[in-house]
């Protein structure tokens, strides 16, 4: 089993990232879309949040998780290819996050794709998904999260939608029928949460809501 995936340029407009499939496809990123389309009770807790911080601290902060999730990004993806992951380049917190996931990766026993572009012509969405691989035996997506705090269920609804986006978007292109959802998310000085998930008919329409409400929008 192989796939042939190609990559597609990104632009920005108007605050959205947009991939450019073809001279007449142009695709938001299913991560601007969940951005986008959020219930304004999230929007407010954000925006709540950023003026009790302050601009400056709320751009520090989120600048860092940008990074942490980036740098543990690419170690993972440099040793899921067999290669040196190059620890020392990258700071001790986020080298003891990666090597907390480093048994949880030993689970995975085929690597068919990473950073691989995915779009929907039905969902009218694209998106850069972290892994598509066989785990403990599954055609599976695997999507990388880092937090500097443990996380509840709850709280990671959207991070669901995201990888039921990538799993649609893969059987859309390939005729798959990937299922299986993992969550694997690096905790700063915890143990890391894997949260596992199934594709189910209640996730695809909420995923559909907001896809049509982001669109509602424009």
């Amino acid at each position: 089993m192989t796939f042939t995936y190609l990559d597609y340029p990104t632009v920005n407009v108007e605050g959205k990232r947009i991939y450019v499939i073809s001279d007449e496809k142009y695709y938001p990123s299913v991560t601007t879309v969940l951005g986008q389309s959020q219930e304004k009770e999230k929007s407010s807790v954000l925006e709540n949040w950023r003026r009790r911080v302050g601009n400056k601290e709320a751009d520090r902060i989120t600048n860092d998780a940008c990074t942490r999730g980036t740098n543990v990004h690419l170690m993972l993806e440099r040793a899921l290819r067999g290669d040196d992951p190059k620890l020392m380049e990258f700071p001790e917190s986020h080298r003891n996050i990666f090597n907390s996931l480093k048994l949880e990766i030993r689970k995975i026993n085929s690597v068919f794709g990473q950073e691989v572009v995915l779009f929907s012509d039905t969902l009218r969405v694209a998106g850069r998904c972290d892994l598509v691989a066989e785990y403990q035996g599954t055609l599976t997506i695997v999507d990388y999260k880092t937090s500097s705090r443990v996380k509840s269920i709850d709280e990671i609804g959207d991070y669901w939608l995201q990888a039921c986006a990538y799993a649609l978007m893969h059987n859309e292109m390939f005729g798959t029928d990937i299922k299986k959802m993992v969550i694997m998310m690096g905790v700063e000085n915890k143990m890391p949460m894997v949260f596992k998930k199934t594709l189910d008919d209640e996730l695809i329409l909420k995923l559909c809501e907001r896809v049509s409400t982001f669109y509602e929008r424009l």
